[in-house]
Parts: C-alpha cells; sequence; structure tokens
C-alpha cells in the first residue's frame, strides 16, 4: 500500500468528497430550523459516504489520507447534528451523549493503534451503525410526527449497533495476540 499511496496525488476525489461532506457540516446545522434544506443536505452529505468508498475501490483511489479522513469526516458529520438536534430538543440527550461518547472512544483507540502501524477496519455492524444514525438523522431533520418517530426507532437501532461494534472492537484489541509458535 506504501506504494500506491506514494504515487497517488493527496487530493484524490474520494478524499474531495470527504472534505465536501465535512463542509456541509456548518451549512446543515446553520438551516437546522428549515426542515426541507437541513434534510437535503444532509442527504447530500450522506451520499458522499457512500460516493467517496465506491470511487475509491472502484478507480483505486484508495489512500492512507482516506483511511483516516473519512472516519473522521463520518464523526464529525454525524455527532455534529446529533448534537444540534439534541440542542432543539429533538433526540434526547443521553443517546447524544452514548453515540459521540462512543464515536470518541473507538477513534481515540484506533489513532493510538495507528501510531503502532496497526490499522483498525471498519466492521460491518460499525458501517450498519452509520448508516443507521444518517437514516435516523435524515427522518428527525424533516421534523414530521411520523418521521420523527421512526426516525428515533432508528436511532435506537443505530444505538444498539454502535455500543455492539464498540464491545467487538475493545474485545478484538484487548484479546491476547499470539506468535508464530502459538506464544501469546
Amino acid at each position: 500500500m506504501k506504494a500506491k499511496d506514494e504515487q497517488l496525488p493527496l487530493w484524490t476525489l474520494p478524499n474531495r468528497l470527504c472534505i465536501l461532506r465535512i463542509l456541509f457540516i456548518p451549512l446543515i446545522i446553520f438551516f437546522i430550523e428549515r426542515e426541507y434544506v437541513a434534510f437535503v443536505l444532509f442527504i447530500l452529505a450522506g451520499i458522499t459516504d457512500g460516493l467517496d468508498g465506491f470511487v475509491a475501490r472502484r478507480f483505486q483511489l484508495t489512500s492512507k489520507l482516506g483511511l483516516y479522513l473519512d472516519p473522521i469526516a463520518d464523526k464529525l458529520l454525524v455527532s455534529s447534528v446529533l448534537i444540534a438536534l439534541t440542542y432543539y430538543h429533538r433526540i434526547p440527550l443521553w443517546i447524544t451523549i452514548i453515540l459521540v461518547c462512543r464515536e470518541f472512544i473507538i477513534n481515540g483507540l484506533r489513532s493510538f493503534y495507528a501510531i503502532e502501524g496497526i490499522t483498525i477496519y471498519p466492521s460491518f455492524t460499525g458501517k450498519l451503525k452509520t448508516t443507521l444514525q444518517i437514516v435516523g438523522i435524515a427522518c428527525i431533520l424533516l421534523d414530521r410526527d411520523l418521521t420523527n418517530l421512526i426516525g428515533l426507532y432508528v436511532i435506537y437501532a443505530a444505538l444498539f449497533f454502535s455500543l455492539y461494534s464498540a464491545i467487538n472492537y475493545i474485545a478484538a484489541i484487548f484479546k491476547p495476540r499470539t506468535g508464530p509458535a502459538g506464544d501469546a
């Protein structure tokens, strides 16, 4: 991966899409009381999440920067909008605290291990959690009785998968490693 990374320009299309997703955050927060505008901006930001990964894999534009930038962009987007929705009393505070704290803990562990040269890749349940958060937040941004109810149920599901994937990440990180001869 090092040789390929050295050949790629720093600002590949997937990396630009991650930056674009980050730039959507202040706009979404600014327009949060204009439901449809915030909803459309959030959906567009969510689409860049799937699109950057697809483009990176399809056109072999994966990079170390993208490996770290993508989850940071996801966490910033979701955490910022969760906090804003909590401020407007549309998502309970305890849910936001758990979801945001989980992100800090897991990303902190990822960063620590990255310094040691160990990459922790996202799990399926981690990706499912992010997808559920995006769908749930989008429903709540519409601010209608039915979409709020659906959005909260989806956020509860995201909370479940968030905790489940965090437990799996932590268990995998602290699981004793065995060497070639079976040594711990």
